[in-house]
């Protein structure tokens, strides 16, 4: 299998066209087919149906699509890192979150590392937790931050425990409980505090089936009222700031807002929240994994 038998396959894959293909690759269309020819022998595999008037993938096709672009992008990574090495110094740091919010604690993490190297060049990768623990055991990405997914388990991948992270009550000013509180001079809220008002949950997608299908939730809710649910928290918490609810979010991921009322939660669960990394990546003291880590455990009030 070489690159260009996965160039013409997801081109291809992409255009369901051997003429746009070939145009997009700048190869005649017979050289595309032969191509596609070959890495299917290679395979033993149908990848496309073809007829006269169409271009279709076959379901395995379909399914080596996404390997195949993780290849290429992989490919494509280490030889602009490998050309620049020498060059520049530079050290490209390839970090995953779930969610816009992270990107205050990243910021911070990064300050002072870049203040002392500023050619460690970080590329961030935003996407649901189980997504980015794929590309970090697939060597797409060297961290991942965020909470702990219980449901996640490599001998290779370590989790290093920043913080028991808590659940904050956030919600508008002008919120009836918010302003309750005010009045009463309470410092934080109980589940029975905000029981009979709207809630906010954000639950990613591939939780959510998981989750409500076994007849639970992460935090309580109560079922009888016109709940919202949205998959980040970054939109709980801007519909908490339109005042369309209340919403219980990791206090890592709340920053503050001069609009926003941030009361801890009573009965909070504590999670943990950290860093995946694959283990052998962080032996060496001066890679800037290793900085990373250190970076945000200074941070970070355990």
């Amino acid at each position: 299998m070489n690159m260009q038998q996965l160039e013409c396959f997801t081109t291809l894959a992409k255009t369901l066209n051997y003429a746009k293909a070939a145009e997009q690759l700048s190869m005649s269309q017979p050289a595309v087919s032969r191509q596609i020819q070959s890495l299917e022998t290679e395979l033993n595999a149908k990848l496309f149906n073809r007829t006269t008037r169409s271009v279709s993938l076959t379901p395995v096709g379909f399914q080596f699509l996404d390997d195949a672009q993780q290849m290429l992008s992989l490919y494509y990574h280490s030889l602009e890192w490998i050309s620049t090495f020498h060059q520049q110094k530079r050290t490209v740091l390839r970090i995953g979150y779930a969610d816009s919010h992270a990107n205050c604690l990243i910021s911070k993490i990064l300050t002072p590392m870049l203040t002392e190297n500023r050619n460690i060049v970080p590329e961030l990768t935003l996407d649901q937790t189980d997504a980015n623990l794929h590309r970090l055991t697939t060597s797409q990405l060297d961290l991942v931050i965020g909470m702990k997914d219980a449901k996640f388990h490599d001998e290779t991948i370590i989790f290093q425990k920043l913080c028991d992270d808590a659940f904050v009550c956030v919600m508008n000013k002008q919120h009836p409980l918010a302003q309750k509180c005010k009045k009463r001079r309470q410092k934080s809220v109980s589940s029975a505090d905000f029981w009979p008002y709207r809630q906010i949950i954000d639950i990613p997608p591939y939780l959510l089936k998981h989750v409500f299908s076994r007849g639970h939730h992460i935090v309580p809710v109560n079922d009888e009222l016109d709940n919202i649910i949205c998959a980040t928290t970054s939109e709980a918490y801007n519909l908490a700031l339109a005042g369309a609810g209340f919403s219980l979010i990791p206090s890592h991921l709340a920053p503050p807002h001069k609009e926003l009322v941030f009361l801890p939660w009573e009965e909070s669960p504590h999670a943990p929240m950290g860093i995946y990394y694959r283990q052998q990546s962080a032996m060496d003291k001066n890679s800037a994994i290793y900085k990373f880590i250190g970076a945000a455990r200074d941070c970070i009030d355990p």
